[in-house]
């Protein structure tokens, strides 16, 4: 055997493509691949069953599919399952109270260490707010998170958030959490508040106080937060000198557009991503300043991605009246990734995507996606669509509204100059009118030869359902024509080769 095969670290990342079938052959093969094999199989866990199962046959037992637990471990028992939980590193546990039983058997081993010593990341999903045996869990999750546990993912109710506070994971670097309920900002607080070792932390369901966000500010190696902010937070926002100074990725979700201007202005921010989210749309005039302060507080040279979402329309919108300039983000000149959604977008034609693709070179992805609302007929066409890809060489995701409504007298005819991006395979050609459905195809393979993918009309924008439908499907036959065109192209290519090397030949 190799020699390489002979290292452990090897083998695993070898091991870790097997299926489960696969390890268990492997494991009883050679006795280098047995500890290997089995590190992967019990590094990832739904459950605990498989753990218990390893016990002698005559401490449990399965009575209706469930899991029974006979009587105490003994100390021979501890060491058996110690053997096999120490190569646990992901575990997910959801809470059903047929397994109470369960947890009460594993709350007195020899020593924590028997638990799980390795584990790192944990998922939790428990929505109950108090039943029978709970507290059985709670007790064996205490003696689990006595250890270095790394990232937690909580989909719980307040009930078992507020438990979850009191465990003493102290260690986690990494927090997402989720309730399908509002949770209390003060039980939020409660949790986050003991963990100042946190590099990314997502609460984007519940909304966090201000005294939570002076706690965050604080945290010295924070560079990852997802947050939703209420509508109590002040206009003059304070926070602690020199707040957030690692953070570089930040999501706000909010329902109107007042606390992320007061989030924005409590501090300069050295940010590489700023992503809001808003369940409401912006109000025209909340709008321009909100965009107008994006360029003040964020830095120029950092930010490389922006995101803006909103879910609903504002009553005082309109798509034909109020459309929005992107002027002042113009100043973000790394820009890498761009997305508007919503109800209402930048009204553009050619000539101001053109501006927009020249400001920003170095964009790779693109999103002007609206959602619903009323219906706007696109003002860029398919020449808007090659001025885009040749000012931004690197673009490779794009959701754009195009005119595609073919002039039958003269139908465009695809660039002559080397416009040609190979890195986009899909494009969302989101509410887009289509007629001529062969003409933009041959067109597209021109400019797009690797595209497989189109999608359209997936939103709710107001519009006639059988344009929609018609529209969709001759967007769905542009992709199978682009395919197509692009083997007619290089069939010709090869047989202009083959004739003129025959030239040369005969000459």
């Amino acid at each position: 055997m190799h020699r390489c095969l002979r290292l452990e670290e090897i083998l695993q990342e070898i091991f870790k493509n097997a299926d489960y079938r696969s390890l268990t052959v492997l494991a009883r093969t050679c006795r280098s691949f047995y500890e290997p094999t089995l590190n992967v199989i019990y590094s990832d866990l739904s459950e605990l069953k498989p753990l218990i199962e390893r016990l002698p046959h005559d401490l449990w037992s399965t009575n209706s599919g469930e899991l029974v637990i006979r009587g105490p471990l003994r100390p021979q028992d501890w060491e058996v399952f110690a053997s096999y939980s120490r190569r646990v590193r992901t575990l997910r546990l959801r809470w059903f109270a047929s397994d109470a039983k369960l947890y009460r058997a594993l709350l007195s081993p020899p020593d924590p260490s028997f638990l799980l010593p390795n584990l790192r990341t944990f998922t939790w999903h428990c929505l109950s707010t108090r039943s029978a045996g709970l507290d059985d869990m709670f007790a064996f999750m205490r003696l689990l998170f006595s250890h270095n546990l790394a990232e937690a993912q909580l989909i719980v109710s307040e009930y078992a958030l507020a438990a979850f506070s009191d465990f003493g994971c102290t260690s986690l670097r990494k927090l997402v959490i989720h309730s399908h309920v509002a949770i209390s900002a003060s039980v939020t607080e409660d949790v986050i508040r003991k963990l100042s070792a946190l590099r990314s932390l997502t609460c984007g369901d519940s909304e966090v106080s201000v005294t939570t966000l002076h706690h965050l500010a604080l945290f010295p190696l924070l560079s990852r937060l997802t947050i939703s902010l209420g509508d109590d937070i002040p206009y003059a926002l304070t926070l602690p000198k020199f707040p957030f100074s690692k953070l570089r990725y930040l999501t706000l979700n909010t329902k109107s557009i007042g606390p992320c201007l007061s989030m924005l202005k409590a501090t300069n921010w050295n940010i590489r991503c700023f992503h809001h989210r808003m369940d409401a749309g912006y109000d025209p005039a909340g709008r321009k300043v909100f965009l107008e302060l994006l360029p003040q507080q964020l830095s120029h040279e950092s930010l490389k991605c922006i995101s803006l979402r909103t879910v609903a329309p504002h009553q005082d919108d309109d798509p034909i009246t109020n459309p929005f300039s992107l002027k002042p983000l113009f100043s973000f000149k790394n820009l890498f990734n761009l997305e508007l959604s919503g109800t209402v977008l930048p009204g553009l034609d050619n000539d101001e995507l053109k501006k927009l693709a020249i400001a920003w070179p170095q964009l790779r992805v693109l999103i002007l996606l609206q959602k619903a609302g009323l219906y706007r007929v696109p003002r860029v066409d398919l020449t808007g669509l090659v001025l885009l890809l040749e000012h931004c060489p690197e673009l490779y995701q794009l959701t754009l509204s195009v005119n595609a409504i073919i002039d039958t007298k003269a139908p465009p005819a695809p660039p002559i100059r080397s416009i040609c991006n190979k890195l986009i395979t899909s494009i969302n050609f989101s509410n887009s009118p289509i007629t001529k459905t062969a003409e933009v195809a041959a067109f597209l393979s021109a400019i797009v030869p690797n595209l497989r993918e189109t999608l359209s009309w997936t939103e709710e924008v107001i519009y006639p359902v059988e344009k929609v439908q018609k529209y969709r499907k001759r967007w769905d036959d542009v992709a199978e024509l682009v395919r197509v065109f692009v083997e007619v192209r290089k069939q010709e290519r090869e047989a202009c080769m083959h004739a003129l090397r025959s030239d040369v030949v005969r000459k």
